[in-house]
């Protein structure tokens, strides 16, 4: 006769068959998650991989996902690893720009609420993603690894 364990007033028979497919998702999405981070940090500096047909393509990506009121300018912006923390200036050395042009695509992206601006010291601001401004990131990193595979086998 099969014994039946309880967890506190639910037999253990009941919900096991629940857990399991909940757990082994979860588990493939850690897996899948860390797989996509060690590609990003693969990823050459802005000025290596940005071009104007990747920038391009991006930009197409964007639209298509409905996100056509964005520039060129945003592209190197939401590079991976992303803005999230980063001041202007940091931002505009990372990507190679002029810190005051850098100010004001942040600035217009935060009018169209992709990010946010948050006072840090005198005349500084940090830059946060909003849930939009992930969204953006994750379809950026995804055509930014796109082309550097296609270029990986051109280069090798």
């Amino acid at each position: 006769m099969p014994i039946i364990a309880h967890i506190g007033k639910v037999p253990v028979e009941e919900w096991l068959p629940f857990l399991v497919p909940v757990v082994a998702l979860y588990v493939y999405g850690r897996h899948r998650n860390r797989r996509r981070r060690e590609a990003l940090a693969r990823l050459p500096d802005v000025s290596s991989l940005l071009d104007e047909a990747i920038i391009r393509r991006v930009l197409d990506r964007w639209s298509t996902a409905g996100h056509r009121e964005l520039s060129a300018e945003a592209v190197p912006l939401l590079y991976p690893p992303g803005p999230d923390g980063l001041t202007a200036s940091e931002l505009a050395s990372r990507s190679h720009r002029d810190p005051a042009a850098v100010e004001r695509s942040l600035e217009d992206l935060q009018e169209l609420g992709y990010v946010d601006l948050e006072e840090h010291g005198v005349g500084e601001r940090r830059v946060w993603l909003t849930v939009e401004g992930h969204a953006l990131l994750d379809l950026a990193e995804g055509e930014l690894l796109a082309a550097a595979a296609q270029r990986a086998p051109a280069a090798g």
